[in-house]
This record gives C-alpha cells, structure tokens and sequence, in this order.
C-alpha cells in the first residue's frame, strides 16, 4: 500500500512558512479530513473546507511575513487547549473570508439555566444559515484491523468512535433543540462536522479502516523500549500547540538521539502522558519534520 507521506507534500506546498501560527493554520485548511466522507456511516454530515485558491494562498504567504494580525488575534483570544487553539484558528480564517456569524456560543436551558450545548461555529454562506461542529484531534491506533474505537486518545480517556458518535448523534442536532432558537438569526440550513487531527500506528504498514479518510494524515507509535528502532540524527520534542502542521525549527530547537532517550526516559519516571516527537532533517538554515511519533511509556495501555 502507498501511503502518502504528508510532512513531504506540506514541506513542498508550503516551503516558505516559518510562523508557527500561521503554518497551523495553513495546516487546517490544507490537510485531509479525519473521516471518509465516501462511508455511508457518515452519509451528509461531514464536510469540508474550501480548497486553497491563489486568492488564500497569497494571503497565508502575506500574512507569514505580516503575521501581527493572526498574533493578536490570538492574544485576545488565549488558549492553551489544543482544540480551542485550532477553533480560534479556524474563526480567523471564517472571519477574513466574512462568513463568521458567530463561534462557540453556548446554548442554555430556558428552565433549568444548565448549558445544552455549545455551536461551534454559524457561518452565513450562500445557502443560508449553516452550523459547524469542529474537532481536531490525535488518536493512536491500539489493535490493527480492529474497530474504529481502537483509535484512541493519548490519555486513554475517548476513541475516534465515541467522538464521532457524540458529534454525528448530538451536536449537529443543537439547532433543533427549542431553547437553541434564539441564538440563531434564522432557521440552520445544514449543520455538519468537521473533523482534523492525526492517526499513529505501530507499522508504517497499516491499513485504515474504511470509516477513515485514506489520505489522512499519520505518524508512528511506540513505546520507550522500542524507541531504539526510531533512531535517526535529529528530533524535536513538540509542545501541545505545536502539534498540528509539521514541524519547522531552528537547529538550536532539535536535539539527538541520546538526548531524547535520556529527557523521556526521566520524564516518563513523573509523568506517564505521551509525548509526541518530531523526527527532523536539515533543510537550508531550518530543519523540518519527516516523521512524527508518540512515545508512550511501557506499560500504556497494558
């Protein structure tokens, strides 16, 4: 099977983005979608974006030599929660192009004064009123050939089916909901999901299930003793917000094999959450990412 590697296609697109901001974003309206929207299961409930024009290719490039509106925008609007980074990400962009009514609005009971739910995002379009549910999220695929609940999270605590199923089966309903009626300026149109992330595996090998997006995008898992058959010059360690677009750093920002070994083994003594690294080759005065891998520590999972 010919997996496409998608660090070499964002590298080739975008080899002139440094802004770590601004390549997250370019990222989310650039990389494939978590779920196969071929699979009847998800039958009219996904959608996607827009694919890039030159019109929002001139802009990403502007705004990473310019990026002071993004950096405040941001700033107004902190977030250190992965999918709430995304989503103000996302709003950025909904708002430049001029469809964003409004996002994260929270829907409360007339009665009981309790939150209902929450829209993620009402954009005005063409066809009326539209509401979108988003998530970005990171899932490690624990038993091949197996079930879309096998996709799970790094905390263990959801899977890809659960998630999914909160979406498709409860959220993209919110609009009906009596009490949601006056936050809306007009009946909802559609209202659908949006899903990103990325999905690891244990072998490069590894299929998909067919719920899944096939070009999604992937990287590797493994644990702290099988870190040794990951081994190459170079890695960086990323933080929870840079997990999104490939990485792009600064030689002073990677470090070796050694170093990497001893820093998760030490860590792992404290703290047994996953970390995600990003294995790293030299290009010009940067070096970028060509694999990514979640080490998890020896007994996750067991």
């Amino acid at each position: 099977m010919n997996i496409p590697n998608y660090q070499a296609y964002f590298q080739q697109r975008w080899p002139q983005l440094t802004n770590p901001h601004v390549r997250s974003l370019a990222w989310l309206l650039d990389s494939p979608c978590l779920l196969n929207a071929n699979c009847e299961r998800w039958t009219n409930q996904l959608t996607e974006l827009p694919h890039i024009n030159q019109t929002v290719a001139v802009w990403l490039v502007g705004l990473d030599k310019n990026p002071e509106s993004l950096i405040h925008y941001l700033a107004v609007h902190p977030q250190t929660r992965l999918g709430h980074y995304a989503e103000n990400l996302l709003a950025f962009y909904f708002l430049w192009r001029g469809e964003l009514l409004a996002n994260r609005v929270q829907v409360r009971s007339a009665t009981t004064n309790t939150t209902i739910g929450e829209f993620d995002f009402l954009l005005t379009t063409p066809g009326g009123l539209e509401h979108w549910e988003f998530a970005c999220k990171f899932y490690l695929l624990v038993a091949p050939e197996a079930m879309l609940s096998d996709y799970v999270g790094p905390n263990l605590m959801d899977n890809l089916n659960d998630k999914s199923q909160k979406i498709m089966n409860g959220q993209l309903a919110l609009s009906q909901h009596p009490d949601a009626k006056k936050y809306l300026s007009e009946p909802v149109s559609a209202a659908k999901a949006l899903l990103k992330g990325w999905l690891f595996y244990s072998s490069v090998e590894t299929e998909p299930l067919n719920e899944v997006e096939p070009t999604h995008c992937r990287g590797l898992w493994c644990r702290l003793s099988d870190l040794e058959k990951m081994k190459a010059d170079f890695f960086s360690v990323l933080s929870r917000l840079q997990w999104l677009a490939p990485a792009k750093v600064r030689q002073a920002e990677s470090i070796n094999f050694s170093e990497l070994h001893t820093h998760l083994a030490q860590l792992f003594l404290v703290d047994s959450r996953p970390v995600l690294i990003a294995q790293l080759v030299p290009e010009a005065e940067f070096f970028v990412e060509v694999e990514r891998i979640f080490v998890v520590p020896d007994e996750w999972n067991l």
